[in-house]
């Protein structure tokens, strides 16, 4: 029968190595303090497993540890080599973001998690835009959050939209537009080049020389109107409905499971325009 786990006190901080499968340590100034004030509590241990070679792998109470080292604490731990997840006793903790999973899952050899911090570091993004275009869907899915949490995040096999999309997000810093990479605006574009009826060099063409009359907004909605006017700005020729084609299209691919018809063939969508309306302004591109 295993020995009950005990409660240990020490100041022989060498004793100790951290979970290679931890979040990163970052500042926590209320732990900081709260230690400063009351010490290493007994209540509130770290918790380790024998490692094998003479020390202790810590894991849960990487922060306390390192306070305790700093502040020259005693600390408090109990040694309990039961069997667990780390990802499992700190799932159910707020202090864990998906962020923190997916750093902690790449640095333990999880391929698709490192490709996945890579990519969203490479391109400014949030997480779950992040997420959902490198899992081959479009901008905005939080589907792919959970999965980052579970484990089961796997890099999509078809990642032409994820470039498209990136590669638009860059042709928009590049020519000022400081909301470029926030999630909404990502989210709109995604559902733009969606649309295979948009001309794309007409897109970046006004983006470059226009792209100063959008502004920033709060929601995905609101950035579709905003892309809209400015692919419209002083069209020559009859507007393209940008939003409505937006929609519609977003609203098929929902209902023909992820943008598949039934024989699993892309579903061409047919071409809208409205009336050229009198008027219209005009001027070069």
């Amino acid at each position: 029968m295993r020995d009950k786990p005990k409660l240990q006190c020490t100041r022989k901080y060498d004793l100790f190595e951290m979970h290679e499968l931890n979040r990163p340590l970052h500042d926590d100034p209320r732990l900081l303090a709260s230690m400063q004030k009351t010490g290493f509590m007994p209540s509130s241990p770290i918790q380790c497993v024998r490692n094998g070679s003479g020390t202790l792998k810590v894991v849960r109470g990487h922060h306390r540890l390192t306070y305790a080292k700093r502040l020259g604490l005693p600390v408090w731990f109990v040694v309990d080599d039961t069997k667990t997840d780390l990802f499992d006793l700190e799932g159910g903790k707020q202090a864990w973001t998906a962020a923190d999973f997916m750093r902690a899952r790449a640095a333990g050899g999880n391929t698709d998690c490192a490709r996945l911090v890579e990519f969203q570091k490479k391109h400014g993004l949030t997480l779950a835009i992040a997420a959902s275009l490198l899992g081959g869907q479009s901008a905005g899915s939080n589907n792919h959050v959970r999965m980052v949490k579970e484990g089961t995040f796997k890099i999509g096999t078809d990642l032409s939209h994820a470039h498209e999309v990136v590669s638009l997000v860059e042709h928009c810093r590049a020519s000022g537009i400081a909301f470029a990479a926030s999630a909404a605006f990502v989210a709109a574009l995604s559902m733009c080049l969606r649309v295979p009826d948009l001309d794309r060099s007409v897109l970046r063409h006004r983006i470059k020389l226009h792209g100063f009359i959008m502004r920033s907004r709060s929601t995905r909605d609101e950035y579709l109107k905003e892309i809209d006017a400015l692919y419209n700005y002083a069209a020559k020729t009859s507007r393209f409905p940008v939003e409505f084609r937006a929609q519609e299209v977003s609203r098929e691919r929902q209902r023909t499971f992820g943008g598949r018809s039934p024989n699993n063939k892309p579903r061409r969508m047919p071409i809208v325009a409205k009336p050229k309306k009198a008027g219209a302004r005009a001027s070069a591109h």
